[in-house]
């Protein structure tokens, strides 16, 4: 009999493992670029290829194209620069902003707030300084305030030669040198400033979390000015002008009117808290992109989680008739898709990242990033009309989000024609497809703009976490970006689940203990329950003699066996279903704590321990014990396979502690097909093992409490069973001894061991 349930196990452990190594071969990962190809992915739209001295090039000079000369005088080739705003020091803000000429475009936005870090990268982090080549090592481009860099005293212009005695020539060996290093390192810049050698000492912090950030295949990109990218966030370009329209290809652009891939001018305004950049184009046509970061002056409560955009459009030479596009964030965080399962409303699938769009008066629609890869869009555009204006438009992750929210009132409210879903860079195959990048394009109405004359669009721009009460400030008032946070079918558990660890949390300071006090909460509630559970179970226990004895005696006839069973635990006040209510119990709280803690970003990054380690650094992941992907074949370790990167401890004892459980509460099997369905259930225990390997440890924790609970409960409980109303005993039967040898002494034995107790 064990050996055939080792065959089943062994078998379907096979199974598994054959359909991994299938998906590996027939879908496998693609390779990763070399950091010499250099091809820059802007949409993937088959752009030629460029090596990376030719992007070095572009960074410093962007040439104009020879087409342009032959429609009118654009604006001379800009240089590459780039611009801040804000800082990464959470006193005087909320996030560190970085702007590039290239496009106009948000090239980051990274938060300043300490419980916002990187969950991947646990290096050292000096800050993203936009280095190239200089003489004698990397030229810095620019240096973030707040950041370690600018707290060591770095500067823009400055060449780091060194690091801790590493040179480092190239970007790629600066990222190299500093990848080896951990968090709160101090370590030596060797700089040249002004043609003099200088020693800078640097304390590294850990790497703050990016909302939007460049990346190519799924993977952030650090170096976007000699790396392939996806295109970057928030760009500007022509849908039309006089009658030209743009070209089918949705990243492509007017031929001669180019704005989203070129290097725009930097106008100076002498205030540090704006950035204006204007680009002229053939025809005396102006284009103005200018950033503010919003003040908490400006925004009351959780502020500084806002950006100001100003869209302008000046003709000068003669009229113009122009539509334009604003495209929306991209990049925004990956983490977690290996180990959690988005939640549709529609019962549909989500992706990593979908894109969120509302209007005044309507509920909010997510549209799914994976329809978006496939083009099974029922909708391709939706139309704006004057009786439903656009709230916002946006990306959707898993606990942040990022969207353009027009203007509603005033002079300068946007006239917008349509808003449309839009899949940016390539699209990841097989389980990989979930990683898709997508935004949105918001197309303006054709606006008439005569000679001498502007227009200007007021956006603003929200990127942060998704709480709901900051999310509330958002859009226009009662059509808010708050109902991006969705707990699915089992909110009204999760929302209370919440609120008391959140209450919790407040006086203990650890989400940790705060999930065990929750357990001991809800486990006391439900003692009673619990208690007739365990009491139905012992009764099972006792009365198994007289049940076998039922089940040898009728043996043949299945309607006088459950005559017989029925009239046993009617007589000793038995209900079979006694043990089940408390799994209904269970059921919503499993599932309210699970959306809690894939939804709840105050409960992303809450360690059980402590965040310098990896190990239950993060209650809503697994507890990623032991990085073993280096150990087992990848088709076992990749994120998408069934166990995953990390050796995670806590699902193995949550079904430990199971087996325990069952195994206390289980009577003994009467009969050879009961004993086969038993081990059946104890090898289905570790199956359910592999299914939910990855499940988040808060969850495992809150199970591992609960079970102990169970079995305190259950090896206190006495051990016999009090006298039944009637006066008898539990295991009292109505029933005459069987015929068989086995059964009459089965019953003789139990009646003895009854009257010696009375006697007692």
């Amino acid at each position: 009999m064990d050996r055939r349930y080792l065959q089943f196990f062994v078998v379907s452990l096979a199974i598994i493992v054959a359909s991994q190594a299938l998906q590996t071969w027939l879908f496998p990962a693609p390779p990763k670029p070399a950091a010499e190809e250099g091809v820059t992915a802007e949409g993937g739209s088959g752009a030629p290829e460029e090596t990376a001295e030719a992007a070095n090039t572009v960074a410093t000079k962007a040439p104009v194209a020879a087409a342009d000369l032959s429609i009118g005088e654009p604006s001379a080739a800009a240089s590459r620069v780039r611009r801040t705003l804000g800082s990464l020091d959470p006193a005087a803000a909320r996030m560190l902003v970085t702007l590039t000429s290239r496009g106009a475009a948000v090239e980051r936005i990274e938060l300043a707030d300490e419980k916002f870090h990187d969950q991947d990268d646990r290096s050292g982090y000096l800050g993203h300084l936009a280095v190239d080549a200089g003489d004698g090592g990397c030229r810095v481009g620019v240096v973030g305030p707040g950041t370690p860099a600018a707290r060591a005293g770095l500067k823009a212009g400055d060449v780091i030669a060194k690091v801790d005695g590493t040179p480092t020539p190239d970007a790629l060996a600066l990222r190299d040198a500093l990848v080896i290093t951990q968090p709160r390192k101090k370590v030596a810049l060797e700089v040249i400033r002004d043609g003099g050698p200088m020693s800078l000492d640097v304390t590294l912090d850990r790497r703050p979390l990016e909302v939007v950030r460049p990346e190519y295949r799924s993977a952030p990109v650090d170096d976007p000015d000699g790396s392939p990218h996806d295109p970057l966030s928030f760009r500007l370009s022509l849908e039309s002008r006089d009658g030209r329209k743009r070209p089918s290809e949705p990243l492509a652009e007017i031929p001669g009117l180019e704005l989203a891939d070129v290097d725009w001018q930097l106008d100076e305004t002498g205030d540090p808290s704006r950035v204006r950049f204007t680009r002229t184009l053939p025809g005396g046509l102006t284009a103005v992109k200018e950033y503010r970061l919003a003040s908490e002056a400006e925004s009351a409560g959780d502020a500084g989680y806002g950006l100001e955009l100003v869209v302008g459009l000046e003709a000068a030479g003669s009229d113009a008739t122009v539509a334009y596009a604003l495209d929306g964030p991209t990049g925004l965080p990956t983490e977690g898709w290996w180990y959690t399962q988005r939640v549709a409303r529609d019962w549909g699938s989500l992706a990593v990242r979908d894109m969120a769009v509302r209007f005044v008066g309507k509920p909010g629609t997510v549209v799914s990033g994976l329809k978006i890869a496939d083009g099974k869009l029922e909708h391709p555009s939706s139309r704006i009309g004057e009786g439903t204006p656009l709230s916002f438009a946006g990306v959707d992750a898993l606990y942040f989000a990022s969207a353009v929210i027009p203007d509603q009132t005033g002079a300068e409210r946007p006239a917008l024609a349509e808003v449309r879903p839009l899949a940016v860079g390539e699209v990841p195959t097989a389980a990989r497809k979930k990683l898709i990048n997508v935004t949105n394009r918001l197309v303006s109405q054709d606006l008439v703009i005569p000679a001498g004359s502007a227009q200007r669009h007021h956006y603003r721009i929200f990127a942060g976490p998704k709480r709901p009460e900051l999310l509330k400030q958002y859009g226009v008032p009662d059509s808010g970006m708050d109902d991006l946070v969705y707990y699915g079918w089992f909110g009204w558990v999760a929302r209370p689940m919440i609120a008391i660890l959140h209450a919790l949390h407040s006086v203990i300071g650890n989400y940790g203990i705060a999930i065990l006090l929750l357990t001991v909460l809800v486990r006391g509630a439900m003692f009673p329950v619990s208690r007739k559970q365990a009491l139905s179970s012992q009764k099972m226990q006792e009365l198994q003699p007289e049940m076998k004895a039922i089940n040898e005696k009728y043996a043949d006839d299945q309607v006088k066996k459950t005559q017989a069973t029925q009239e046993l635990w009617k007589k000793h006040n038995y209900n079979p279903m006694g043990g089940c209510l408390l799994v209904f119990i269970q059921v919503p709280i499993f599932m309210g704590l699970y959306r809690s803690l894939a939804t709840d970003v105050e409960l992303r990054q809450a360690p059980l321990f402590s965040s310098a380690i990896r190990w239950c650094s993060n209650l809503a992941a697994p507890d990623m014990l032991w990085d073993w992907s280096k150990v087992l074949p990848a088709f076992l370790t990749a994120p998408e396979g069934w166990l995953g990167p990390f050796l995670n401890l806590f699902p193995l004892v949550t079904i430990g502690l199971f087996l325990w459980q069952q195994k206390l509460f289980m009577p003994p099997a009467m009969n050879d097909e009961q004993k086969m369905q038993q081990q059946v259930m104890n090898y289905m225990m570790w199956f359910m093992a592999l299914m939910f390997f990855k499940v988040p440890c808060g969850l495992c924790l809150y199970f591992i409490a609960s079970s102990l609970w169970g079995i305190a409960e259950r090896l206190w409980m006495p051990k016999t069973l009090p006298a039944t109303a009637g006066g008898g005993r539990v295991v009292d039967a109505s029933f005459s001894p069987v015929g068989k040898a086995s059964a009459n002494g089965a019953a003789t034995a139990a009646r003895e061991k009854r009257q010696s107790r009375k006697r007692k």
